[in-house]
């Protein structure tokens, strides 16, 4: 081993950890910590400092110049979402959790003290300040891209993001409209324009009422919903009227669908091609490249928090107290209730734009339905349709007199 290498084993106060000595290529005398016991032995230091010494033999290697975490990840987001080809959104996402949360707790620390301590420390801060255990994890996702970065610049020997328990994130409980609901909420949006006194207000409630009909009749998502244009909208087809996916609207600005399996085409029930129909009527937006749902004052996608506002109001109408997220619940909700009605697997998934059933499974909550079809059709195929159905209703009955009770639940989601 050349002269001066070495492999050092140092006790601090906070335990001992391990560091190896040697000069790099230029002739440099480099100390590099290397980590903790027990994580970290004489055994595997001596092979660390073996691998470092055949660095600096065969690639001339030389220490890089010292980066704090603020100046690496700039870098990094200057570069990785443009040569991953990214959307201009998520690149987004990353400098906010960068900006927000990750650079002011770590972005003077070096790389290489980016340990498991350092980021145990930054997980307890973001709890102790009441973000949720997803919020954190998502900032852990970014940090591990750019810390793999760093290995990959040879910068950095380990990512300790892998090595940290995160938090646990429990499973969201959806709160899914039945169909009794969904014509309550739809009966107060009519209401509501009717003793409305401003024409802002009420023009404001037609398109909300309407964007709440589309949301639950089609599941799309809130920027695919918002970015819908009337070129994408064919309600004359001759095989039934469809609405094609082409466009999202993404932190204010138009973005490609989320993924392959977003651009898709969706069917639309009579009652969904109607409003539409009405709609494009009544809006003065109505050429091909117009929003089919915007602001009525302006044409721009309504703005998601007027949106939000003006749907509860619907919801408190209608006596649904919880507090709902406006799009997101409404496309469980649609998703739920077309799984309880008997739409396949293969049509939820493509409806939804999901690329995998395990993912559209997530966003079925069928805890409330009972399945009184599915019971009626195994009982005649076992008995023959010979057992007694006791105490049930006619079909002439039920048909519009079905209590609230056999639908889909609006308790508990997933």
């Amino acid at each position: 081993m050349p002269s001066g290498s070495a492999v050092i084993r140092y006790a601090g106060k906070r335990g001992v950890s391990w560091r190896i000595k040697y000069r790099d290529a230029s002739g440099q005398q480099i100390m590099e910590t290397l980590g903790r016991s027990p994580e970290w032995t004489r055994r595997k230091s001596e092979a660390a400092l073996r691998h470092r010494l055949a660095d600096v033999e065969r690639e001339g290697f030389t220490r890089p110049r010292p980066l704090d975490f603020a100046t690496f990840a700039d870098a990094w987001l200057d570069e990785y979402p443009e040569a991953r080809g990214l959307k201009h959104s998520t690149r987004r996402g990353y400098e906010i959790i960068l900006d927000l949360h990750l650079k002011p707790a770590l972005g003077r620390h070096r790389l290489a003290e980016i340990d498991v301590e350092a980021i145990e420390r930054f997980v307890v801060a973001k709890r102790r300040a009441g973000l949720s255990p997803a919020t954190v994890n998502r900032a852990l996702n970014v940090l591990s891209l750019v810390l793999n970065a760093a290995i990959r610049r040879g910068l950095l020997r380990v990512n300790a993001v892998s090595l940290i328990d995160r938090p646990r994130e429990l499973r969201r409980r959806w709160r899914i409209l039945s169909p009794v609901e969904v014509r309550r909420v739809e009966a107060e949006f009519s209401t509501l324009i009717e003793e409305t006194g401003t024409e802002r207000d009420r023009d404001d409630l037609i398109v909300t009422r309407r964007l709440f009909v589309l949301h639950m009749g089609t599941a799309l998502r809130r920027g695919e919903a918002a970015g819908l244009r009337w070129r994408s909208v064919f309600l004359a087809d001759p095989s039934g009227p469809v609405l094609r996916v082409e466009e999202t609207w993404v932190r204010h600005r138009t973005e490609t669908p989320k993924s392959d399996a977003g651009r898709r085409t969706i069917s639309l029930g009579e009652k969904v091609a109607a409003e539409l129909w009405d709609h494009r009527q009544w809006s003065q937006y109505r050429a091909e490249d117009d929003y089919v749902l915007p602001n009525p004052r302006t044409g721009r996608p309504l703005d998601a928090n007027r949106y939000g506002e003006v749907l509860r109001l619907a919801l408190r109408r209608a006596g649904i107290e919880e507090n709902i997220r406006p799009s997101h619940e409404l496309r469980h909700s649609s998703i739920t209730n077309a799984a309880a009605a008997g739409t396949s697997p293969e049509a939820l998934m493509s409806r939804a734009g999901h690329s995998s059933y395990a993912t559209t499974r997530r966003y079925i909550d069928l805890a409330g339905e009972r399945f009184r079809a599915e019971a009626d059709r195994l009982e005649d195929r076992l008995w023959g349709g010979a057992v007694e159905k006791a105490g049930r209703n006619s079909d002439a009955e039920g048909a519009d007199s079905e209590p609230e009770s056999a639908e889909v639940s609006g308790g508990a989601g997933i």
